[in-house]
Formats: structure tokens, sequence, C-alpha cells
């Protein structure tokens, strides 16, 4: 399995309720997410995840369809073994 890991840069986040809401709906809605951490000090959410059940590009339609805007994205590729 590969893991990835994809940063992206949005938008005004708000404290602890963003986090959980970030995290609920990618859950949710893409398979094969691993992990979810948000940085509110400088607006960053980062997406460990199994590229067999989603892609960067889901990853990110998912956070604009939430109303984030994301300004940036950066990937970083890993091998779980």
């Amino acid at each position: 399995m590969a893991k990835h890991s994809a940063y992206f840069s949005v938008r005004s986040l708000n404290g602890k309720h963003d986090l959980k809401r970030i995290k609920q709906e990618l859950d949710r809605t893409c398979d094969g997410v691993l992990s979810v951490s948000v940085g509110l000090g400088n607006n960053t959410i980062a997406v460990d995840f199994d590229d067999t059940g989603t892609t960067p590009q889901q990853l990110r339609g998912c956070l604009s369809g939430m109303g984030y805007s994301v300004t940036g994205a950066r990937m970083e590729y890993n091998t779980m073994q």
C-alpha cells in the first residue's frame, strides 16, 4: 500500500469546529483517508491517504465543496511496509 500525504493551504480556518468538520467530512466522502490534521495557526490541512481509495484532486474537491478556498497544495509520497 502506498501512503501519500497532501498538504492544502486554505483561507480562514476557525478553530476546533473546523477541525472536527473537516475530519468527519473527509472520512465520510473519501475512501482511503488515514489521518487528517489541521494547522490553525498557518491555515493548513494535512491528509495522509492510501492512493487506492482517493486522489489529491478528490481531496481538494471535497475541501472546496465544504466551502474552503484552497490556495495551494503540496504532495509527499511514502511507502508503508
